[in-house]
C-alpha cells in the first residue's frame, strides 16, 4: 500500500516542479527578451543622436584643417568615429574604451555599410552598434593628420555593446540563482505539504488494511465530508457497507437456497428409507413412493433452474437483442394460464403485436412468472387481467387481480429473493413455484431490459403488477443471463 503513495507523491511532486521550471523560464526569457530590445532601442536611440551631433559639428568646425587631436577631445569616450575621404580611404579612426588592441572590431567603410543602423561583431564578443553618414555634396572637412590634411567626405560613428552585454549576463546570473533558490524552496515546501495532503489517504490505507485482516466493522474516518480526502474515505465506507450487504444477503442466499432444498430431498430420502426397509409391501405404495418422488425431484430441478438464472443475471451475461413481440407472448401465457387454472379466468385486454427489443425467453420468463404469481396467491374464482400499452418510447404491461393484495409494508419486500407474504401456505404442489425467487428473477430481468417492474395495491381491491420496457429501443439490453 505504501508503493503507489510514494509514487503518488512523486509523481505530484514531479508534475508540479515541471510546472513552476516551465513558468519560471517563460518568465525569465521574457523579461531577458523584453530587457534585450529595450537596451538594443536606447542604444539606436543614442546612436542616432550621436550621428546627428557629430554630423552638425563638423559642419560648424573652422575651415582650416582640424588637428586630429582635437577631433579626439570632442568625440566622448564610448564611441567610435571613423573619417573617409571621397575616395573612400580611411583617414582617422577612434576606438572607445575597451575595444582597442585585441579587442578592435573590424568596421566596414562608410561606403558598405547601409544608411540604417546595424551591428558590427567585436572580437571580445560584445559587438559595436553603427551607422554611417555622408556629408552634402561639396561639403567637406579638412583634418590633420601627421601633419597632413585630409577632406573628409563621410563618418562612421558607433556605440559599444559591451554595457548591453554586460547588464544581460548580469540578468541572466540572477536568473539562474535565483530560479535555483526558488526550485530548492519549492521542492521543500512542496513535500511537506504533500506529506501533510496524503496523510489523510495513509490513515485511509491503514484502517482499509485493517478491514482486510479481520475487523470488518471498521470504517474509515470521513474528516472535512466535502474535501477529497472525505469523498474518498465515504465512497469507501460506502463500498465496504456494500459489501457487507452483499455478503449478508450472500450467507442468506445459502440459507434460504439449502432450507429449500434440503425439504424435498428430506422428502425423497425417507421415501427411499421406507421402500429399502420393506414399508412399501404393495405396488400401489411403491407407485406413490415414486410418484412423490418425482414431484420433489422437478421441484428441486425447477428451484435450481431459478438459482441458475438469478447467478447469471447477477454475472450480467450478455441478453439476446432481437425484436419481441411482447403482445403475443401475453396471448399464449394467459391461454395456458387458463386452461390449467379454469377456475381464475385470465384474459388479455390487447392481443395486437407489441414489439420491444430484447431477450425473447427471459421477457417469456417475466411475463410467466407475474401471471403464474397471480394465479398462485388468490383464491378460487379470482380474475386475472393483463393490459399492453405501447408508444414510441414505452410499452407497459399490467397484470392485475382481485385478490387479497399485500400490505403497502411488504409490497417492496415482495423482490427479495425467497421471501413470501405468507409463509404457511408454502408450495400449491406444482413444480417450481413457492421458491419465492419469481418476482426476484422478474425485475432482475426487466431492469436488464432497461426497464423496471413494480407492484401496487388496487384501490378496488388486488394486486397489480407494471411492467415497463423500452418500445424497440436502438439501446442494446444490459448485460445479462439469457433465461434456460
Amino acid at each position: 500500500m505504501r508503493l503507489p503513495a510514494r509514487s503518488l507523491r512523486g509523481q505530484l511532486l514531479a508534475a508540479t516542479l515541471a510546472l513552476v521550471v516551465v513558468v519560471v523560464a517563460l518568465v525569465d526569457v521574457t523579461a531577458y527578451v523584453v530587457l534585450q530590445h529595450h537596451l538594443a532601442d536606447r542604444v539606436d536611440r543614442n546612436l542616432q543622436a550621436v550621428v546627428t551631433r557629430t554630423s552638425v559639428e563638423s559642419r560648424l568646425l573652422p575651415a582650416g584643417p582640424v588637428p586630429s587631436a582635437a577631433i579626439r577631445q570632442i568625440v566622448p569616450a564610448d564611441v567610435y568615429l571613423a573619417m573617409y575621404d571621397s575616395g573612400g580611404r580611411l583617414v582617422l579612426a577612434l576606438l572607445p574604451d575597451g575595444l582597442t588592441g585585441d579587442a578592435s572590431p573590424v568596421v566596414p567603410t562608410a561606403a558598405d555599410l547601409p544608411l540604417d543602423a546595424t551591428t558590427v561583431p567585436t572580437r571580445d564578443g560584445s559587438g559595436l552598434r553603427v551607422q554611417a553618414t555622408v556629408l552634402p555634396l561639396g561639403e567637406s572637412v579638412g583634418v590633420d593628420v601627421t601633419g597632413r590634411t585630409y577632406p573628409v567626405t563621410s563618418l562612421v560613428v558607433g556605440v559599444s555593446l559591451a554595457e548591453n552585454a554586460d547588464t544581460l549576463q548580469r540578468l541572466l546570473l540572477v536568473q539562474v540563482l535565483a530560479g535555483a533558490a526558488a526550485l530548492v524552496l519549492l521542492v521543500l515546501g512542496v513535500r511537506l505539504v504533500l506529506t501533510r495532503g496524503l496523510r489523510p489517504l495513509h490513515e485511509i490505507a491503514a484502517v482499509a488494511r485493517e478491514i482486510a485482516h479481520g475487523d470488518p466493522r471498521r470504517r474509515v474516518p470521513v474528516g472535512a465530508p466535502r474535501s477529497d480526502t472525505g469523498l474518498v474515505a465515504t465512497a469507501l465506507n460506502e463500498a465496504f457497507d456494500a459489501r457487507d450487504r452483499g455478503d449478508e444477503l450472500t450467507r442468506t442466499f445459502v440459507a434460504d437456497a439449502s432450507h429449500d432444498l434440503r425439504t424435498p430431498l428430506a422428502t425423497i430420502h425417507g421415501w427411499a428409507d421406507l421402500y429399502l426397509s420393506g414399508g412399501l409391501g404393495q405396488w400401489e405404495d411403491v407407485d406413490l413412493a415414486m410418484e412423490r418422488v418425482r414431484t420433489e425431484a422437478t421441484r428441486m430441478t425447477c428451484l435450481v433452474d431459478q438459482l441458475l438464472a438469478l447467478a447469471r443475471l447477477d454475472a450480467r451475461q450478455p441478453l439476446a437483442d432481437e425484436d419481441v413481440d411482447l403482445g403475443a407472448i401475453c396471448s399464449e401465457i394467459a391461454t395456458d394460464a387458463h386452461r390449467t387454472h379454469p377456475d381464475k379466468p385470465v384474459t388479455l385486454a390487447q392481443p395486437d403485436p407489441t414489439l420491444v427489443r430484447g431477450d425473447g425467453l427471459a421477457l417469456r420468463r417475466v411475463v410467466s412468472n407475474l401471471v403464474n404469481n397471480a394465479v398462485q396467491h388468490t383464491p378460487t374464482g379470482t380474475s386475472v387481467r393483463l393490459t399492453l400499452h405501447a408508444d414510441d418510447q414505452e410499452t407497459a404491461l399490467t397484470v392485475a387481480d382481485n385478490g387479497p393484495g399485500l400490505p403497502d409494508t411488504e409490497l417492496e419486500r415482495a423482490f427479495d429473493r425467497f421471501w413470501r407474504a405468507d409463509p404457511a401456505r408454502g408450495p400449491t404442489g406444482e413444480p417450481g413455484h413457492g421458491t419465492g425467487l419469481g418476482l426476484a428473477i422478474a425485475r432482475d430481468i426487466a431492469r436488464a431490459h432497461n426497464g423496471d417492474l413494480t407492484l401496487t395495491n388496487r384501490a378496488t381491491g388486488g394486486l397489480e403488477a407494471h411492467l415497463q420496457l423500452p418500445t424497440r429501443s436502438s439501446v442494446r439490453p444490459t448485460p445479462a443471463a439469457p433465461t434456460p
